[in-house]
């Protein structure tokens, strides 16, 4: 196995990433997006064991920063959905030329609004062969109380007049990131990831996305799909058996799924 630092642009800017290859090629090959304020390792190397576990078992995997995240180039207050979504076509157009991967065999696994741009992506692109969601919102209606929580009481009312807000994380947002996000019918385009397969994993003790947002995805999908609740489980699986149950599930899925 090996582990490649690679580099690919998107509207003149560089998006970063580590390519892991697997021992035999060209294999099929896994596609990982970040979430909200997150990079291409995650809270406590959720996204390295995850790419490593799936190397190890003969497929590729692709970890890369968002635009503005990570070490990627741009500015996190310019990040919206869309925009990351034509990071994640940016991450597929680049992949696809890459002789130690099978074109016809490219999944994806998104994490928390790393899941959105997944299942909104794969909605227009036939290339994405599977998608797998963890802690991963159905709608943003039902996330004020969550926004608040981040933003602070009323700062939604706020950044609706101005053109950004600070984030107690540090970060940026932008106005444009809300008014872009209100665009997308994320529930919607679960139902349209059929006939692919699709597995919905979530925390029952998500605080930030509580799990009936994985419900509300699984009733929208058609099959084939799936669904796999870690009992007890945070928004990013935090404890050392949550994160290897939600790992060995996604890695089963797609070897069983054969994508």
């Amino acid at each position: 196995m090996k582990e490649e630092f690679v580099a690919f642009p998107n509207k003149g800017e560089r998006i970063v990433g580590t390519l892991h290859i697997p021992e035999r090629t060209p294999a099929p090959a896994v596609i990982f997006c970040h979430g909200f304020t997150g990079n291409r390792i995650e809270s406590h190397r959720l996204f390295v064991h995850a790419a490593r576990e799936l190397c190890r078992r003969g497929f590729g995997a692709l970890r890369f920063d968002f635009r503005g995240s990570g070490e990627s180039e741009g500015l996190f207050e310019s990040m919206t959905i869309s925009e990351e979504m034509g990071d994640l076509t940016a991450a597929i157009n680049w992949l696809y030329d890459r002789m130690e991967i099978l074109r016809d065999r490219i999944g994806i696994v998104g994490l928390s609004l790393g899941g959105v741009v997944a299942l909104l992506t794969a909605v227009g692109d036939g290339r994405i062969k599977g998608v797998c969601t963890w802690g991963t919102p159905a709608e943003f209606g039902g996330l004020q109380n969550t926004a608040r929580n981040i933003l602070g009481e009323a700062k939604i009312e706020e950044l609706m007049v101005k053109t950004h807000f600070d984030l107690p994380s540090g970060d940026r947002v932008g106005r444009d990131f809300l008014m872009d996000a209100l665009r997308h019918d994320i529930s919607g385009s679960a139902a349209r990831i059929s006939p692919r397969p699709f597995l919905i994993i979530h925390g029952t003790n998500d605080n930030l996305v509580p799990v009936s947002h994985a419900e509300k995805l699984f009733n929208n999908a058609k099959e084939p799909k799936e669904k796999f609740l870690v009992e007890g489980a945070d928004h990013t699986f935090n404890r050392w058996d949550w994160q290897w149950k939600v790992i060995n599930r996604t890695a089963e899925w797609f070897e069983r799924t054969q994508i």
